[in-house]
């Protein structure tokens, strides 16, 4: 049995980084003031940015059901006998319970959902190591098994540049924001278990990632298992180089990897996010 590999974008690697390690990638629909878009085909990163510092209204959508039926007949087409799709988090999205259903409905069980309760490059770790292992010769079934292991291993913090897009996603209200961003205050969010939430608040960037490195030294993740990876949308290149700096004073031994953020976080985050977390290394389980 040939298996393919796919996902929906949230993984963050452009449409060309799939197509190279023979992953199939369903992007995301983007909405940007009424007018829909599909994530990395008809709009860039650069012009989701630009119309997002423009102050214009964004929001992501769930694919069709005809659009799902299309992207898996190509897979089908292109000769695989049995595909392992995975979906973004099912905490912060209807997408696992949408495939799950779709797939049953039109495939029967040539394919197997994975809800990765995870974003980002966090994501996109549990992918390649399903492709590791379906070019291994593995089962779908030792492929689920596997991959289900490192399932919400991670614990990522994030600081957006302001308050302005959790307020336009209903996170805060208006005049919190208002006052928020008036005085210089950003929030502290955290990714954990598959889903995001708010830790407070801080006015100084450097001291808010110190204190969140202290606490994950605490964690003690092994750097043979894990790297650390920063996460960043249309961030100050200050911002980054402070990301990178505080890590290597307290975390020397890791590895670091710098990856985008994907588009349906940072529609609720905004452009200057900038995030870091621990990632289960590609090929590891715990």
């Amino acid at each position: 049995m040939k298996i393919a590999v796919s996902s929906d974008s949230t993984l963050s690697i452009s449409q060309t980084e799939a197509k190279k390690r023979d992953i199939f990638v369903m992007p995301l629909n983007v909405i940007v003031d009424g007018k829909e878009y599909h994530d990395d085909i008809d709009i860039s990163r650069d012009e989701l940015t630009a119309f997002m510092r423009a102050g214009s209204r964004i929001s992501t959508s769930t694919p069709t059901p005809v659009e799902i039926e299309e992207f898996f007949n190509r897979i089908f087409a292109a000769g695989y006998d049995e595909i392992v799709h995975f979906t973004i988090s099912s905490k912060l999205s209807s997408m696992f319970e949408l495939f799950s259903l779709t797939c049953a409905n039109l495939y029967g069980d040539k394919i197997t959902v994975i809800d990765s309760k995870s974003i980002c490059s966090f994501m996109g770790n549990h992918v390649y190591t399903a492709k590791a292992l379906a070019d291994a010769g593995k089962s779908r079934a030792e492929i689920f098994e596997a991959v289900t292991k490192r399932i919400s291993t991670e614990y990522v913090v994030f600081v957006p540049e302001s308050l302005t897009f959790l307020k336009n996603g209903g996170r805060v209200s208006p005049a919190v924001a208002a006052i928020g961003n008036l005085i210089g205050l950003k929030p502290v969010l955290f990714f954990q278990n598959g889903e995001i939430g708010k830790k407070g608040a801080t006015r100084h960037l450097k001291k808010a990632i110190d204190e969140e490195l202290i606490e994950l030294r605490k964690k003690g993740y092994d750097p043979a298992k894990y790297s650390i990876d920063i996460l960043q949308f249309d961030t100050a290149k200050s911002n980054i180089e402070l990301m990178y700096n505080s890590i290597g004073k307290h975390f020397p031994e890791f590895e670091i990897n710098l990856n985008p953020l994907a588009i349906n976080v940072c529609a609720h985050t905004g452009p200057g996010t900038i995030g870091v977390g621990f990632n289960l290394k590609p090929g590891v389980t715990i």
